[in-house]
């Protein structure tokens, strides 16, 4: 390998730590975020847990990750990404009462509604969770594993 080859490599190993650390900042706030938005629920619906534990695991392990990234980090980001985009899209069907298209269609009738026109629900209507918020989870997930497969050509091809 030759040296400008060695530093383009530091470079990408360098962004991509930056990217993870970044991430990892991103996921600790979005754990207070969730954690404070879900207090209220937390004793009545274990489903609330979910994105709080799964946030935590991936606090410990993401560093791990990025530590032992060329032996098994790698694979292991990936996965941990992976299943965060699941828990993002089981958070959106949770939110939206396992009716996805009907919520939906609501936010998006709602958000074309002209401002200070809207109609204000009925006080005495059960108020509904996020329905668009867990995919944030989902989208943390997608750059996650986009990061985690970030790696120089010459690597991959050295390996072969």
């Amino acid at each position: 390998m030759t040296e400008q080859e060695s530093s383009s490599s530091n470079k990408i190993q360098l962004l991509q730590r930056l990217l993870l650390l970044t991430l990892t900042v991103g996921f600790l706030i979005l754990l207070l975020e969730i954690r404070f938005q879900h207090s209220i629920v937390m004793g009545e619906k274990w489903q609330s847990w979910i994105p709080i534990i799964y946030l935590i695991i991936l606090l410990v392990l993401v560093p791990i990750g990025m530590r032992f990234f060329h032996r098994f980090g790698q694979i292991m980001l990936v996965v941990l990404f992976t299943g965060l985009i699941l828990i993002g899209t089981l958070g959106f069907l949770f939110h939206s009462k396992s009716k996805p298209i009907q919520a939906l269609s609501h936010v998006i009738a709602t958000d074309l509604e002209e401002p200070g026109h809207i109609k204000i629900s009925n006080e005495s209507e059960e108020t509904n969770p996020p329905l668009l918020a867990p995919l944030s989870l989902a989208g943390l997930g997608a750059i996650g594993v986009l990061v985690s497969l970030l790696t120089n050509g010459r690597e991959n091809n050295a390996k072969k």
